[in-house]
């Protein structure tokens, strides 16, 4: 049976897989305004050559891919316990085939989105020069290899130590979640007695 410290570090690494899956895509709603045809068109563009249809699902998963490997290397003593490791990566791999999986139904409105944001974002002439540059040879792919960076061993090691000392933090949070859930659940219990 794992000890307490490997417990709190699954528990962790499973709810920081479970995070980090939906975190490229988290935004906050909002209703969203019509931007001018022109502004919008250039901006699809840039969207298009920024992040090329072809290559799409495989830069946003691997992505996702990236993020979650990093995220259970921070669950010490994983390493020593084959088993434990065996099934958090079956988890990984599965948090990674849902990801895809609903990648594929939101993709197209996702890439529609920020082609919209980039619009109502940047003036006509910021979205004129971003166009030039991601259309030119040195910028088709431009947006979509920026998020290749991930993968750098130098960004991925400054990265996973980022995540390491986060990651000590996490479990405390999680315990302050639990006693206020508990208390606010306790709370009204006790009023709908009364």
């Amino acid at each position: 049976m794992p000890g307490a410290g490997n417990m709190r570090a699954i528990r962790t690494a499973i709810a920081g897989a479970a995070l980090i899956a939906a975190m490229p895509f988290a935004a906050c709603a909002q209703e969203a305004e019509r931007a001018p045809p022109t502004e919008l068109g250039l901006a699809r563009e840039i969207i298009d050559n920024g992040f090329p249809p072809e290559t799409r699902m495989d830069l946003f998963t691997g992505f996702v891919d990236q993020l979650t490997a990093q995220m259970l290397n921070t669950a010490a003593g994983l390493r020593d316990d084959p088993k434990l490791a065996a099934a958090l990566e079956r988890h990984r791999e599965r948090v990674i085939a849902l990801s895809r999986r609903t990648l594929e139904d939101h993709l197209g409105p996702l890439m529609d989105s920020m082609a919209l944001a980039y619009a109502d974002t940047f003036t006509r002439a910021e979205l004129e020069g971003l166009h030039a540059f991601v259309t030119s040879p040195a910028g088709h792919g431009f947006l979509a290899r920026s998020m290749e960076i991930n993968s750098h061993p130098a960004f991925a090691e400054a990265n996973q130590a980022y995540m390491n000392d986060y990651m000590e933090g996490v479990p405390a949070l999680q315990d302050q979640l639990r006693a206020d859930v508990t208390r606010i659940m306790q709370e009204r219990q006790s009023d709908a007695s009364q």
